[in-house]
């Protein structure tokens, strides 16, 4: 359950639940508030026991069948969302997601006649357009039928956006179906239209070229890819098989498979918007046709994290198998959302235990000073960082974010010609990164030291992140601090418009408005800062400017040195 609030408002409904009309309407509609809760809060298991009291008063509803089989299909319960399927059907017998899922438990089965009569059945539109015709194009593959496969897949004609999907998906059925001239002409269309940018398609490729006895080849293409990305999982591990001298397996080697790939697809392109909660649906389905299917997994798990859901995306990494290219990365995955549901311990137990894994890999040691970090322990990060500094040897650009957190490590433990050495590190391995200069030119500012490049290198910060409002906050106290009241002011105001729910910026408001006599507008600030749960350190000399005023309270206790959102 996602708070205090949310458990509440469950109790609330599930009272409403067990009182007792002379009908038992009251109860029916109490389970079904209750239901429709716990399924907006993600509690599937709770919302279908509710969902079953509903139905078992109104069996032929098809606003709660519909309501049901919706929570078990975002929660991942695909028998249940079959049989609620087959109920819903029966009331509303052109219900497209409930066709959809027949469908594809029809081309689980492998009876693909049957996949295309349900979705035939689903009544028309734009989604039976995308999703259906992808559905039976597969279906057709399973039956062998390539004509038909690739006249279902005319329905993206004339649509550049689809182009590269139909190239793709044209290319895996010819693949799957042994036609291996007209394979190779879709993959090559599909890898010039993603310039060599997909794994996906790069992997489908070279597993093709492979097949083909042209081994060579397929080492180009992945090399390709490498070039752009080394680290990546999944390339490093076909250049490995590749090595092996072992044949690559194709990407797709059934209409399960197949259709899985389309999902997977639909899923990943809707989860480039954050907001969406159909993706993780799409993504569902395509685990669902392809149970190892390890990258879904691995996306489902990040879409869960883009809202929050650190449960849910620890859940979904615990899925990924273990000889997976992608383990390592979940476990990593899994030990950050553990540190921010405060498991500090077990997220740090699991760290180590990919360390032990494997000595020389970095990322667990960055993470692990990430966690300590994160709970201001900055000799423990800072040891973590160092560590992780020797393992990845020569310093390179990608090595930056490493001495620019150790850089601040150092700097809040008082040790700054080590901090100063680490952020000028930072500064020229990752080519003036704006969080860099920020960090550096507001730290040499409360020191009284290289003013003038200090403030011009803030001033650049500003102008690569010019929204971002903790670097618009360096800024203002920058000017704050070399007395340029008046335009800290401005420059604060800013800030707090685009980070309104952050403390120490609203504190620095207040200062900045104090000085320039606006001093209601200071008291309202800095009061707002203290209902924001501001640090303990902080809280003592709010209250003293709230009841003093800015000066005597600062002569009393000066500000320490500490830009806001580090």
């Amino acid at each position: 359950m996602a708070g205090a609030t949310a458990l509440l408002a469950l109790v609330f409904l599930q009272g409403c639940a067990s009182l007792r009309g002379d009908d038992g309407r009251d109860a029916i509609y109490g389970d079904y508030l209750a239901a429709r809760f716990a399924g907006s809060q993600h509690e599937t298991k709770v919302a279908d026991q509710y969902f079953d009291r509903t139905l078992e008063a109104e069996p032929a509803n098809p606003v709660v069948l519909e309501r049901a089989f919706m929570v078990s299909l975002n929660g991942g319960d695909m028998d249940r969302a079959v049989e609620l399927a087959r109920r819903l059907t029966k009331i509303v017998p052109d219900h497209r997601m409930s066709r959809l899922v027949l469908s594809l438990a029809a081309i689980k089965d492998g009876n693909y006649k049957d996949a295309q009569k349900e979705i035939g059945s689903a009544e028309q539109g734009a989604f039976v357009a995308l999703v259906g015709s992808l559905t039976e194009a597969w279906a057709a593959a399973g039956a062998g039928n390539e004509q038909l496969a690739l006249e279902k897949l005319r329905v993206f004609d004339g649509k550049p956006a689809f182009g590269l999907f139909k190239a793709y998906h044209e290319a895996l059925i010819y693949d799957l179906l042994g036609d291996k001239k007209k394979a190779e002409a879709a993959y090559r269309v599909a890898m010039d239209a993603s310039g060599g940018t997909s794994i996906r398609i790069v992997q489908a490729y070279a597993s093709f070229l492979d097949r083909q006895g042209r081994a060579n080849e397929a080492r180009a293409v992945l090399d390709q890819y490498a070039a752009m990305a080394p680290d990546h999982p999944l390339v490093k591990s076909s250049l490995m098989q590749l090595s092996s001298g072992k044949t690559m397996p194709p990407l797709v080697s059934s209409a399960a498979e197949g259709v899985a790939e389309a999902l997977y697809g639909l899923g990943s392109a809707l989860a480039q918007d954050p907001s969406s909660d159909v993706a993780p649906l799409y993504l569902q389905l395509a685990i669902w046709m392809r149970p190892n299917f390890n990258v879904a997994r691995t996306l489902l798990a990040d879409t869960y994290e883009q809202k929050k859901r650190w449960a849910d995306a620890i859940a979904a990494y615990d899925k990924v198998e273990k000889d997976s290219p992608l383990y390592n990365n979940a476990r990593l995955q899994k030990a950050l959302d553990l540190d921010r549901l405060d498991r500090q311990d077990e997220a740090v137990a699991l760290l180590r235990e990919a360390q032990a894994d494997n000595p020389t890999a970095v990322e667990p040691v960055i993470a692990l000073g990430d966690i300590y970090r994160g709970k201001e322990k900055y000799a423990e990060a800072a040891l973590e960082y160092t560590h992780a500094i020797a393992l990845a040897g020569k310093p390179s650009p990608s090595h930056w974010s490493i001495y620019y957190a150790r850089g601040i490590c150092n700097e809040r433990l008082g040790k700054w010609p080590l901090a100063e050495a680490d952020l000028k590190m930072a500064l020229k391995l990752s080519g003036d990164h704006p969080l860099v200069l920020n960090y550096l030119g507001y730290s040499w500012i409360e020191q009284g030291r290289n003013l003038k490049e200090a403030l011009a290198m803030i001033e650049k910060a500003v102008e690569l992140r010019p929204n971002d409002g903790f670097v618009v906050d360096s800024l203002g106290w920058a000017l704050y601090r070399l007395g340029d009241y008046p335009k800290a002011a401005e420059y604060l105001e800013r800030a707090v418009e685009l980070e309104p729910g952050d403390p120490t910026i609203n504190e620095h408001l207040g200062d900045a408005l104090w000085k320039v006599g606006r001093k209601i507008e200071a008291r309202f600030q800095w009061s707002h800062a203290l209902d924001m749960k501001p640090e303990q350190k902080r809280i003592a000399l709010l209250k003293s400017k709230l009841e003093i005023g800015l000066d005597a309270a600062e002569r009393a206790a000066p500000r320490e040195a500490t830009p806001a959102g580090s």
